[in-house]
Formats: structure tokens, C-alpha cells, sequence
């Protein structure tokens, strides 16, 4: 082969590495096919930001294991992950950054950044939260207050 066509191939393959990890950052990873596991919990965290950005804490609440859905105050775990009520913060926007699973399978985190807007102080900034999973009887569940209180 010609030098200049190995010169051609080394460019290419680099440039194609810098474009799929410039995509993962922008929550988007052309891989996500390998893991039917980690589509779910990442479906899940969207819904879930979506459930907090539109109020619908009950719903929200929903996606923790059903036997301690009770005993948890989203609104509360909201207020002290964001330390502000949450009828004054303003979810702008959210994305997930990354996404693992563990070597069994049956736990997995998200990693989101969440722009914000705190309307009290008209003060804006970007927030990074994980949110844990576990996998209970074949199904994802999140672990609401691990996720929302020990940050």
C-alpha cells in the first residue's frame, strides 16, 4: 500500500473516533444496540426528568420499587438535591452523559446534567446527578432515594 493511503485510513478511523465520542457526549452513543439493559434505564431516567420537570411527582415516584414507593417524598428528596422548592426551579433542559451497567447485569447508573433555572434568584446553572438501578424479578427499578438524596 501506498504511504499516502495509509495517511488516508489513519485520518479517517481518527476522525470517526473523535465524532463517535463528541456524539456519546451529547447523550447520544451509536453502541447503545449492544445493551438492551442500558436502553432501559436510560428510557427510564428520561421519563423520570420529564416526570419532575412537568410536577408529576406521583408519577415520578413510580419508578421505585413499588414496595417502598410510599415511604418516599420526591418533592422533599427534589428540594434537597437542587436546594430550592421545587415550585421554583424551572427544569430547562436534561440530557444523560453516560449510562453503566455492572459485570452481573442487575445494577446500572445514569449520569444526567440538568440545566436549571432557580426562579427566586433568576440565577441559571447545570446540575450533574446519577441515578442508580437495580434489577428486581427481570425489571428495572430506580432507586429513588439513593439517586435523589445522597448526592
Amino acid at each position: 500500500m501506498k504511504k499516502s493511503t495509509i495517511a488516508f485510513i489513519a485520518v479517517l478511523l481518527a476522525l470517526g473516533a473523535y465524532f463517535a465520542m463528541d456524539a456519546r457526549k451529547s447523550g447520544f452513543s451509536p453502541f447503545q444496540f449492544l445493551s438492551g439493559d442500558r436502553k432501559i434505564i436510560e428510557e427510564t431516567t428520561m421519563s423520570f426528568m420529564e416526570d419532575i420537570q412537568f410536577k408529576d411527582f406521583d408519577k415520578a415516584a413510580t419508578y421505585h420499587d413499588p414496595e417502598d414507593q410510599k415511604k418516599h417524598d420526591i418533592p422533599k428528596l427534589i428540594e434537597r438535591l437542587f436546594k430550592i422548592k421545587p415550585e421554583l426551579l424551572d427544569i430547562m433542559e436534561y440530557k444523560i452523559m453516560e449510562s453503566t451497567l455492572d459485570s452481573s447485569g442487575s445494577r446500572g447508573r445514569v449520569k444526567v446534567q440538568t440545566k436549571v433555572h432557580r426562579l427566586n434568584t433568576d440565577d441559571f446553572r447545570d446540575v450533574e446527578t446519577m441515578f442508580y438501578f437495580h434489577k428486581k424479578s427481570e425489571k428495572w427499578y430506580m432507586e429513588l432515594e439513593s439517586s435523589l438524596r445522597n448526592i
